[in-house]
């Protein structure tokens, strides 16, 4: 259970209200419903004025924010210090200037949003403007490793191209076409595998796979201290590859990581190697992953994120392959729970920036 927020109130010198009347209160925008922290939110609104704008497109929501902060302009009331946003961002993103610009002219000094990756946050301007950006890190972890798991277990059995099959009324396709005949499952006690990107929701995969009873390694830009690393052996990059009977990709999208898995990793790779990706689409290129399904050298994939989301590569649905091809719409993380508790890190990174304290989840130092 999460601990609830600390709302004491920063003393009034503290507040950047500026010119405004002593009575107003400082000011908190919010992009898109809170959906479940219900209790925090409403202890977040007996000491602030919360605004909230509908959020369709980036356009549209820019246009919103840029409402909103003029707005309060014109009634003379203290600008927005902090702008936050929930989960299911994608449809409005990315945050940066083009999006939050107007709110951070007036003097919006903290944005938080939403997950753990931030590959779609220009922290780089806002660490400029002097403004926190915060994340999610450890709301996300353990549905992410367990989302994880479901795609390398849908893959090596094999499991979407069964559905397919029962939904078509072909059971398992004995003495039927190739395409049809539904192939022996693997199983994974035993098996090799490699989580390329060992941070919170690696080291819960981990955990996860091996309870599976698979011979875990990993490979991180960095080696994890030994007290941190569950006992797991550390591989280069080549020799994880090379050893992995089965790859998740779990590491953070930057411009080191971008198409990491391309024709070239492939080729390093056992034959009939299954693939999982929970991390970012853009860490895979997508147009190899299709020559290395056709070819064989990639047996089966479960993907829960993809490059041009929610556009899926064409190559991924062509029905030569395409039953062996796992796809969930970037859902890992998608529960309740997980929203719910998503929330409640955000508020606390708000309620302690308001408070004068630097946010405890900071991805950046201003």
């Amino acid at each position: 259970m999460a601990p609830a927020l600390d709302l004491r109130e920063v003393p009034a010198a503290a507040s950047a209200a500026g010119s405004h009347t002593i009575s107003a209160r400082r000011a908190i925008l919010i992009l898109g419903p809170i959906r479940f922290a219900l209790k925090e939110l409403e202890g977040i609104k007996a000491l602030y004025d919360v605004e909230t704008v509908p959020c369709t497109d980036h356009q549209g929501t820019s246009l919103a924010i840029s409402a909103a902060v003029k707005s309060r302009k014109l009634r003379n009331l203290p600008p927005f210090e902090a702008c936050v946003w929930g989960f299911g961002n994608g449809p409005y993103s990315p945050f940066d200037e083009g999006l939050l610009g107007s709110a951070a002219a007036e003097g919006a000094k903290f944005f938080s949003g939403g997950g753990v990756g931030y590959d779609d946050v220009d922290v780089k301007w806002m660490t400029s403007i002097g403004a926190y950006y915060s994340n999610t890190p450890t709301s996300v972890r353990a549905s992410t490793a367990t989302g994880a798991l479901m795609l390398i277990l849908m893959a090596t059995r094999a499991a979407t191209w069964a559905e397919q099959n029962v939904r078509k009324g072909w059971w398992r396709g004995e003495n039927m076409s190739e395409e049809k005949f539904l192939p022996l499952g693997w199983d994974v006690e035993g098996s090799r595998l490699g989580i390329v990107g060992m941070g919170g929701i690696g080291k819960e995969l981990a955990l996860r796979a091996m309870a599976c009873g698979l011979d875990v390694c990993y490979h991180n830009r960095r080696e994890v201290p030994e007290a941190e690393s569950l006992g797991i052996k550390y591989l280069s990059m080549d020799e994880l590859l090379a050893t992995s009977d089965i790859i998740s990709l779990n590491c953070p999208l930057t411009d080191s990581t971008r198409h990491l898995i391309d024709s070239k990793a492939f080729a390093k790779m056992k034959d009939g190697v299954f693939i999982s990706n929970s991390a970012r689409g853009a860490v895979i290129d997508e147009a190899a992953l299709v020559d290395a399904l056709k070819s064989g050298k990639v047996s089966r994939v479960g993907l829960d994120v993809f490059e041009q989301e929610p556009s899926i590569h064409p190559g991924l649905l062509d029905p030569e392959i395409s039953h062996r091809v796992t796809m969930q719409p970037h859902s890992a993380a998608r529960t309740q729970q997980t929203i719910h508790k998503g929330e409640i890190e955000i508020l606390k990174n708000l309620a302690q920036f308001m408070r004068g304290e630097k946010p405890q989840d900071a991805v950046n130092t201003i």
